[in-house]
């Protein structure tokens, strides 16, 4: 199990972190072989650090030794971008998970790499700030696993996605080198933007010990609006007609009817418009305070009920959340239609998400497979979920490969905030010149000249 690591290596590591922060029994390694993918790696052992210290002498052990190296946070990803795809030793930060510091005049907060994006919410929320980036996981993925995925979730459209909060990064690279990539100021143009390079890079470059993350006041009201249409496209033109009138929801997410189809056969039936035929909701939630929010309240009401559609309102923050958790529930239900699944989050520009829509759903018929297809339609992200059994693999694999041409013929992009990971290297030079896949390994070959961080993740052979 543990033939890549020279026996010195392990001894040392023991001796920096004791046996109990050690792990290297098969029984205690599957726990990290595995994340939200259906790819299984098991690594060669687990590294448990409790302080950035002991994270600076494993990365100059692991340059010393040449073991590959592979962050982890929760193990959310979908991708297999924290699984230790060529063994190695995989450093999981659940134990370095404290918050440092919250500056309310700066409006900053630093953090280490393993707290939960739920608990800071939480822990601002009692001083009446807000971190925005929300993913699906919010309540149990790390915000180092958010910057290195570079996470979004609904809010995006108003409020922007992890890269526009991240002001300040401290990354250790190996040999135990420690790179901060900025100050925590609001400006700064001195260095090169490092600490942009570093989001999204999934573990190939360093490895996080500190981040310092922007935070604003938190919104005095929200209002929801969840309206049923019975053309499924409707919803992606109303998103259209409200920005063009100026308005900015705080979230506008789509759920297309064989979402809708999932959810009522994992429910039962859906809590909402039990008595209506519908293809397709839409999720709007304002937010703000006093006359302004007021206005955007009336000015959708009278919208909606001008075109005939049917909504629901919800004001209150406990009904919010009900109707919120319909959408939170989509992942769990979607098993229903299928054992197996491709899980991708494309984006197009917002003014071909119709067209997407339509080419999924002839996909879906001609190939006789449940194509899900919803999320932050605001932002042009879609959730495009392929259900499939074991007999029906290769033409799930094909669908999937139509699915990502057509996206990068729709002037898109074939992965918004999931990243790429291990799943999806494959795919990257369809999208990318060969000039950019170039240059990206020449940067990672400067920060991680053996090529020990995270193998075989997001840069293509």
């Amino acid at each position: 199990m543990n033939e890549l690591f020279p026996s010195k290596f392990l001894k040392a590591l023991e001796n920096l972190l004791g046996k109990e922060r050690l792990l290297k029994e098969k029984e205690d390694l599957f726990s990290y072989s595995y994340d939200s993918s259906s790819l299984i790696r098991l690594p060669s052992a687990v590294a448990l650090p409790e302080r950035k210290e002991e994270v600076i002498e494993i990365l100059r052990l692991a340059q010393e030794y040449k073991v590959p190296i592979v962050p982890r946070g929760a193990g959310t990803a979908t991708t297999g971008s924290p699984l230790a795809h060529k063994g190695g030793l995989v450093i999981c930060f659940s134990r370095m998970d404290r918050i440092l510091e919250f500056n309310e005049e700066e409006r900053i907060v630093r953090v280490e790499p393993g707290v939960l994006n739920g608990e800071l919410k939480k822990f601002l929320k009692k001083y009446g700030f807000f971190y925005p980036p929300d993913p699906s996981s919010y309540e149990f993925s790390t915000i180092g696993g958010n910057v290195a995925t570079g996470a979004g979730g609904p809010r995006g459209l108003k409020y922007g996605t992890t890269k526009d909060y991240v002001l300040a990064l401290e990354v250790v690279l190996p040999g135990g080198k420690v790179l901060k990539t900025g100050p925590s100021t609001l400006k700064c143009v001195v260095p090169y933007n490092l600490t942009s390079l570093f989001v999204g890079s999934e573990g190939t470059l360093g490895v996080f010990t500190e981040i310092v993350l922007k935070v604003i006041p938190l919104p005095q009201k929200r209002i929801l609006f969840v309206s049923a249409h019975e053309r499924e496209e409707e919803p992606l033109e109303i998103i259209t007609e409200i920005l063009r009138k100026k308005l900015t929801p705080a979230c506008a997410e789509f759920i297309d009817k064989t979402t809708i189809l999932a959810l009522s056969k994992s429910k039962g039936s859906l809590p909402i418009f039990e008595n209506k035929n519908f293809s397709s909701l839409l999720y709007l939630e304002l937010d703000g305070e006093g006359e302004i929010l007021e206005k955007e309240k009336v000015l959708i009401e009278r919208f909606y009920k001008d075109l005939g559609i049917s909504f629901e309102k919800a004001e209150d923050e406990s009904d919010i959340e009900n109707l919120w958790e319909i959408r939170r529930t989509i992942s769990p239900s979607l098993k229903v239609l299928g054992k197996k699944r491709f899980a991708e989050d494309v984006v197009v520009p917002r003014r071909f998400m119709k067209d997407l829509l339509f080419k999924i759903r002839k996909l879906e018929k001609d190939w006789g497979l449940y194509i899900c297809c919803f999320g932050h339609a605001g932002d042009g992200n879609f959730h495009v979920n392929i259900l499939f059994d074991s007999e029906n693999e290769e033409s799930a694999i094909k669908v999937r490969e139509n699915v990502l041409k057509e996206v990068i013929e729709l002037s898109g992009t074939i992965s918004g905030e999931h990243g790429i990971g291990y799943i999806k290297r494959g795919f990257v030079n369809w999208e990318l010149s060969p000039l950019q896949i170039e240059i990206m390994k020449k940067l990672k070959k400067v920060f991680d000249p053996e090529g020990i961080l995270n193998p075989q993740v997001k840069i293509p052979d």
